[in-house]
This record gives C-alpha cells, sequence and structure tokens, in this order.
C-alpha cells in the first residue's frame, strides 16, 4: 500500500468509482469496472468524478499533481543508452496520453494490450509516452515487459523515482492527458477499458 498524502484521495476515488489498481485498497477486474471515462480525476464536470480543483502553478515537494496544473518536467532514464531525458522533449507538437507502469502489477498487464491498439489507431496525432516506475520495479523486468507486448511508443525508466513522486502516483498504473502547452488536463487512476482509453483519446484530441 502506497502512502503520503494523497493516501487519502486513492481512497475516495476507489470507493467512488471501483477502480482496478495495483496499491488500491481493494482491486477488482478492469475490464469490469474500469470501463468509463469517469474513472479518472479531473477538473471537468464528469459525473462520479472527484474534483480537486484547477491548480494553476507546477506542484512542488508534499504537493499533489491535480488537472490544470502544467506537468512537471522531470529528468527520465532512456534504455539501454542510460542517457537522461526530459519529459518536456515529448511536449508541445501533440497532446500527450502518458501511461505510468510497473511490470509486476496485473492490471498494467490487462491495459497495455489496449494501449498498444489506441496507439496504432491515434498514433499520429497523439503522443504516446509510457513511464516505467523503475524504482517499484527492474530494469530488466521493464524491458522484458516491453518486448512482451511488443510496445510501440517511447517508454522512459523512472529510476530514482522522481516521475513517481512529481506525478503523484497512487497505484498502478495512471494515466495522465497533457496538453500542447503542458498542462495536465485529466489524471486517471486504475487500468481502463478499450472504450474508457478511446474517450482519453478523444479528450486528448480536444484539448487545447
Amino acid at each position: 500500500m502506497r502512502s503520503g498524502p494523497w493516501r487519502f484521495l486513492a481512497i475516495v476515488v476507489t470507493v467512488s468509482l471501483g477502480l482496478s489498481g495495483c496499491g488500491l485498497p481493494s482491486s477488482k477486474s478492469a475490464s469490469t469496472h474500469a470501463g468509463s471515462p469517469n474513472a479518472a480525476v479531473t477538473g471537468r464536470g464528469q459525473e462520479g468524478a472527484v474534483h480537486p480543483g484547477n491548480a494553476t502553478a507546477p506542484t512542488s515537494a508534499g504537493q499533489i499533481l491535480v488537472p490544470g496544473a502544467m506537468a512537471p518536467d522531470v529528468l527520465l532514464t532512456a534504455e539501454p543508452s542510460g542517457k537522461r531525458v526530459p519529459i518536456s522533449a515529448y511536449l508541445g507538437k501533440k497532446p500527450v496520453v502518458l501511461n505510468a507502469w510497473a511490470s509486476w502489477c496485473p492490471p498494467c498487464r490487462e491495459e497495455t494490450p489496449q494501449l498498444v491498439s489506441m496507439y496504432r489507431a491515434y498514433g499520429t496525432k497523439v503522443q504516446f509516452l509510457g513511464v516505467n516506475l523503475t524504482s517499484l520495479d527492474s530494469v530488466p523486468a521493464a524491458e522484458t515487459f516491453i518486448r512482451r507486448y511488443h510496445i510501440p511508443y517511447p517508454v522512459l525508466f523512472d529510476t530514482q523515482g522522481d516521475f513517481d513522486r512529481a506525478y503523484s502516483v497512487i497505484a498502478e498504473p495512471m494515466t495522465y492527458v497533457i496538453n500542447q502547452q503542458g498542462r495536465v488536463v485529466s489524471i486517471h487512476v486504475g487500468a481502463l477499458s478499450g472504450s474508457a482509453l478511446r474517450a482519453v483519446m478523444e479528450q486528448a484530441l480536444a484539448s487545447h
């Protein structure tokens, strides 16, 4: 179980929406319980969603990342080169759908084939980016996961836990929609079904 200033938010989201994700108090079938676009922490008026408000400044230590905030620009590792790459390198040209995952997480395994399918359908219009939570995982296990699921989009490695902290990760997986200005549009906690991911893609395309 994760702990920290955002643990209460994780519990509220789980109880309200029945999400499936590693680290949540109760994990159920992702295909059955996470198939709604409302399975998100979002600043928009969706029924059943948690509304933490719209932040207007980047997060700092001890703060929770919420919709409306600028996406924190953390340095991650590109394998196998080991080169440190900022998230900002992927922002500004297209809307970004960023998925944070761990190789040992069953909901991540269920969700990844759907993400690969969405990449094939939307990859020319939306920038897909994966982040392995390597401080909770390992590089060899993450690389095996990438090969197993034939992930075609870039994946960066959070070897030092900087992404985990800056992006307020409360469960695995988590998906973030970031617009072309680098602002977080929505944050989705837990695995999403194919229909929910299609809704996320449309939201990304509509973001400004």
